[in-house]
């Protein structure tokens, strides 16, 4: 009944389980002596004794009555200790985990995986290590000790006790395997549903304008529909196991009893012996009653845990690097990229083949090229998202490859297009890339965005939400917020992925500024196709096919009248 896998999610609350075991093990033993005395109390009424024989058995009766309520507490407070630490412990490695994957692991299987398993995964294997867990433990001891004493009283009676047992036990693994199959298929429905439900909720505004919102409802409801038959079909076979473990222990124990009763009046056993096999037989099966409950509760964990397990067993698409602290380098640094392929994990097609290019120290490089040629992938690479297949990527000398990921991205600013911005108010989204920032450097960032006269016009000024996903601004707000904030961060590298595609016309030329201004004293890579971000970059690649087919500035790429030039005269068509 232990699941070793589930066992090494989180070793470090089995100290916590051990105390929910040791208390749950104390409940029984103060419930097993007071079975005794009662039975004694019992056996002494029957036999006309004094009354005043019964007073200090009764006191310690209630003495441990009263200590089973304290254990009882105390167990319950053991359980919600184990239940804080599991959520702790796997919450923090699935975060970890995911941080190493990086944006790569959601792009390829999906958020909804990662959300359902972080979130109400971790959530059920509450169920497992607090009650279920320990409770397997007390079960494995508690009717075994009362085992052995009921076969020094009867024989015949202790091997009913433990037939009954037995079934109890052991019926339910008849279909274990058909209510793994049906834990996974609910598991699998729920999440389905979780990610449906999460799309519509975050797509409702063009759900809308398509006049879809209908029919993203009937697909809500046809997953709905189905967790709903498979949860029923878990229940099915779920409640069938708790009938026949229930009947088990009830049938056992009153078939016990009876033959206690007979093999009493057969003069085998004597009345005490009856009445402490009357207490005995039903402490022997509580823990079983006990363990069904806690299975029904720590079953949803047993479903959750492959998907969690399949977080954590999950390979990142890059190494973890060795290096640690930030190398020396001149400020700002110089990037070179030799010999680099890449395919992405599962695809065929290469991305880059033999890729050659520098981004000089100090320079402006804007990379042009058609859609799918590889520009962002570039950048996902710098990033290290991913790595290289075969080649190199340095920065000022130093393999970008032996730098650990967090050193890494911490050399690079990046403003991207698609731009993102938490629920939070705007300093808070600015602080992700500083977190001690002052509000002095908040302002400086917004100012040179060219957002601080906006942002201090709103109600609650800097501390103003911004919605979920920043949805309160417009998008060249947004845009002009996330600028700030790659500002904010001020390192040596700076990487700019259509970052005024949403900035509208009146504010674009306050912006180029800016970003010149903060381009001056760093390595910057630009990726746009507007002409008038290209134009004053120090070097121009043209990007193709996976490989850089043409370099130079805005002027000698004109001159050589071949794909830049093509591509420069139809964005002037288009403008």
């Amino acid at each position: 009944m232990l699941h070793p896998k589930i066992l090494q999610l989180a070793p470090s609350v089995r100290p916590r389980v051990f105390w929910c075991v040791a208390a749950g093990l104390a409940i029984a033993a103060a419930a097993i002596a007071r079975g005794f005395l009662l039975a004694d109390v019992m056996d002494k009424v029957f036999q006309n004794q004094a009354v005043s024989l019964l007073v200090l058995p009764l006191v310690w009766v209630g003495g441990l009555v009263l200590l089973q309520a304290c254990l009882q507490w105390a167990k319950r407070w053991c359980e919600l200790w184990v239940a804080a630490g599991i959520k702790i412990h796997l919450r923090n490695r699935l975060l970890e985990k995911l941080y190493q994957l990086g944006p790569s692991y959601t792009l390829n299987q999906g958020s909804h995986q990662a959300t359902s398993s972080s979130v109400d995964g971790v959530e059920a294997m509450e169920g497992y290590f607090s009650r279920y867990l320990p409770q397997v433990f007390i079960t494995a001891l508690v009717p075994g000790m009362i085992l052995v004493y009921l076969f020094f009283l009867d024989v015949w009676v202790a091997l009913l006790v433990l037939v009954s047992i037995a079934v109890a036990l052991f019926a339910p693994k008849l279909w274990e395997r058909l209510l793994g199959t049906y834990g996974s298929e609910h598991w699998d429905a729920y999440s389905q549903l979780n990610q449906s439900f999460v799309n519509s909720m975050q797509g409702m505004t063009t759900l809308q304008a398509f006049n879809a919102a209908e029919r993203s409802g009937r697909e809500l409801k046809k997953a709905s529909q189905t967790l709903y038959r498979n949860t029923m079909k878990q229940l099915a076979v779920s409640m069938l196991s708790t009938g026949i473990v229930n009947l088990a222990m009830k049938a056992g124990s009153a078939l016990a009893l009876g033959l206690a009763a007979i093999r009493t009046a057969q003069g085998h056993m004597d009345f005490e012996s009856l009445l402490v096999t009357l207490f005995l037989v039903a402490e022997c099966v509580r823990p079983l009653s006990d363990l069904d409950q806690a299975w029904h509760a720590g079953y949803m964990g047993i479903s959750a845990a492959t998907g969690i397990q399949t977080i954590l067993e999950e390979k990142p698409n890059s190494t973890s690097g060795s290096t640690c602290s930030l190398p020396t380098m001149t400020t700002p640094p110089e990037i070179h990229i030799h010999n680099l392929h890449f395919t992405y994990p599962g695809k065929k097609q290469a991305v880059f083949h033999n890729l050659q290019l520098t981004l000089p120290a100090g320079k402006t490089t804007a990379l042009v090229g058609p859609s799918g040629s590889g520009k962002t992938t570039l950048v996902s690479l710098l990033l290290r998202f991913y790595d290289p297949n075969e080649g190199s990527i340095t920065i000022d000398l130093h393999p970008l490859r032996d730098l650990h990921p967090t050193v890494a991205r911490s050399l690079f600013s990046v403003v991207s297009q698609d731009t993102y911005l938490f629920y939070g108010t705007a300093a808070e989204n600015l602080r992700i890339a500083k977190p001690d920032a002052s509000q002095a450097d908040l302002e400086a960032a917004a100012k040179a965005a060219n957002i601080h006269e906006f942002l201090t016009g709103l109600p609650e000024g800097y501390e103003t939400l911004v919605g979920e996903r920043g949805l309160a601004l417009s998008g060249g707000q947004r845009q002009r917020l996330a600028l700030a904030r790659a500002f904010l961060k001020d390192a040596p590298v700076l990487i700019l992925d259509e970052a005024t595609a949403s900035v509208d016309a009146a504010n674009e030329k306050d912006i180029q500024m800016a970003l010149r201004a903060i381009a001056r004293d760093r390595t910057t890579l630009i990726i746009a196709h507007r002409m008038n971000t290209l134009v004053d970059a120090d070097q121009i690649l043209f990007l193709e096919n996976g490989a850089i087919q043409e370099a130079g500035t805005h002027a000698q790429l004109l001159e050589k009248h071949g794909n830049y030039a093509r591509f420069f005269s139809l964005q002037a068509v288009s403008s």
